[in-house]
């Protein structure tokens, strides 16, 4: 008996959302962990810029991510390669020591690494994410590609205890049950009390959904849902407290805006995603909570194109902005996927792709955010 299309595409549908719908259970309220306390801000306003990949020589690399050890050692893992979803893609470390240099870039994933050990085709890797834990070892969360683009992806894992030199197995994530296609990462993960992580993550198969993956401690995992349907995706989750947060996301709508969602049940549930008065031009955002409890994002300020990134504050948890402050402005260029990091010494940390060739990071404090904040707020 043929199936009809449309009860087929129902029937998809159905599986997809309820994929989405497994959350966590009713008796099980996670906690977001408080930042460690940091330094006194300084007076001295700071700003730095400098490549993370200074002549690696590669004709496309994207997506950094960074993550500080127990040590105050600085870690970014990113993609690189002839292009988005070809064979040749690796994805690339390097670190950096407190007062040093960052280090030639390594590649610790490949095709064909992530083929052996999954025991599975492999097409592609693709977006990675570092998780670095309070014993010092090191979490790799990275995309594989096993068909098609990005809607044909799958999440996987790998363990570095010595720092990223050597890794464990890859293993594979399950988080679907239609062939478990279409699960990507890419925001900062944020620590849970008592120990575990809670990280952003996505779904692009027959539709855009943000969702969260849910790490336990003794190894468990699970996935929830922020919002179903076709307009935002790719979540930047910001915890407030210890239950409430606010996650910015990604637009994949006509109105390009950055979209705005609340939970105040530590990200068991949210409120409706509602468009912000920030422009987004179908791009990354990525956000994280200052010292005084306003909210900084870094985004890219058009409804077109990617060839401004610029930096916004929130003092009401994404109701209004301030005036941007803009890092980097150039017709025709592109300035993307930026990734914000606060480190133990209260320094503000954000990596970005530059024009498709380099990864930069720029170093900034609280003070030349306050300051320069002021300065594009006057007429």
């Amino acid at each position: 008996m043929t199936v009809p299309l449309r009860v087929l595409l129902i029937v998809i549908l159905w599986m997809l959302c309820w994929a989405g719908m497994r959350s966590l259970p009713s008796d099980s309220k996670p906690s977001f962990s408080r930042p460690p306390a940091s330094g006194q801000p300084s007076a001295d306003t700071i700003l730095q810029t400098e490549t993370i990949n200074p002549a690696q020589g590669l004709p496309m690399v994207h997506v950094a991510a960074l993550a500080q050890t127990p040590e105050g050692i600085l870690h970014c893992v990113w993609y690189g390669g002839t292009a988005e979803c070809h064979p040749d893609v690796k994805i690339y470390l390097s670190e950096k020591e407190p007062g040093g240099h960052w280090t030639a870039p390594r590649a610790i994933m490949t095709r064909e690494q992530a083929e052996r050990d999954l025991g599975r085709p492999v097409k592609a890797v693709g977006n990675a994410l570092l998780i670095a834990d309070a014993d010092g070892s090191l979490r790799l969360l990275f995309v594989t590609i096993a068909m098609g683009k990005w809607s044909g992806s799958q999440l996987n894992s790998s363990l570095s205890k010595d720092g990223g030199l050597t890794w464990s197995r890859a293993q594979h994530l399950t988080l679907s049950p239609f062939f478990n296609l279409s699960e990507l990462v890419r925001n900062r993960p944020l620590p849970l009390e008592g120990g575990g992580w809670c990280v952003p993550i996505y779904q692009e198969f027959l539709g855009k959904f943000p969702e969260l993956l849910w790490l336990g401690k003794d190894g468990s995992y699970r996935k929830s849902r922020i919002a179903g349907g076709c307009t935002s995706f790719q979540p930047s989750v910001i915890p407030i407290d210890d239950s409430k947060a606010v996650a910015l996301l990604r637009d994949y709508t006509d109105d390009r805006r950055i979209f705005r969602s609340f939970s105040a049940k530590g990200g068991i549930s949210w409120s409706c995603p509602a468009p912000t008065s920030l422009p987004n031009p179908d791009a990354g955002v990525s956000g994280l909570l200052l010292s005084d409890h306003r909210l900084l994002v870094a985004f890219n300020n058009s409804p077109k194109n990617r060839s401004d990134l610029s930096l916004s504050i929130t003092p009401d948890e994404g109701m209004t902005w301030t005036q941007p402050v803009v890092l980097e402005r150039e017709a025709g260029a592109s300035f993307s996927y930026p990734y914000l990091l606060r480190t133990t010494e209260g320094l503000i940390r954000l990596a970005y792709t530059w024009k498709g060739r380099e990864l930069r990071l720029i170093t900034l404090n609280e003070s030349w955010l306050n300051d320069q904040t002021a300065r594009a707020g006057k007429p």
